[in-house]
């Protein structure tokens, strides 16, 4: 009779802990994702030995090799700008994540002065991977 009632327990709002564990975990199954995405970026770059541009606006372009048929710069633009996105994508995923993570870390903070951050090393994490990916 009461199945298809969601379950809550203390008013309807997870705990701040509850809510962190699953913050955390998401970031540890999207921080692998956007690693991957950025080796296939780099990568990619290096063995095309191609130079990507990025202009004041923020647009990407690609500066090909010579010897490259028009065809083949085609193609590699189309995967670069793929790949590009996937990593803009993934990035503000996870920047949103640390953000709400870091936003409830704070709360227990102030609950408990020695309350050891979980997040901490994934935003060193996503620092460290973002500066691997300049273009």
């Amino acid at each position: 009779m009461f199945n298809n009632l969601p379950f809550s327990s203390g008013g309807g709002r997870k705990s701040t802990t509850v809510e962190l564990t699953e913050i955390t975990m998401k970031i540890n199954e999207l921080l692998p994702q956007f690693t991957d995405f950025i080796d296939q970026f780099n990568s990619l770059v290096l063995s095309t030995n191609i130079n990507v541009i990025t202009d004041t606006n923020g647009n990407m372009a690609i500066d090909v090799p010579s010897s490259m048929s028009e065809n083949e710069a085609h193609k590699i633009s189309k995967r670069i700008g793929i790949i590009d996105r996937l990593i803009t994508t993934r990035g503000q995923e996870v920047n949103n994540l640390l953000q709400k993570g870091l936003e409830i870390e704070s709360k227990l903070k102030e609950q408990n002065p020695n309350y050891t951050s979980q997040i901490l090393d994934k935003v060193n994490e996503f620092k460290r991977l973002n500066a691997s990916y300049r273009h």
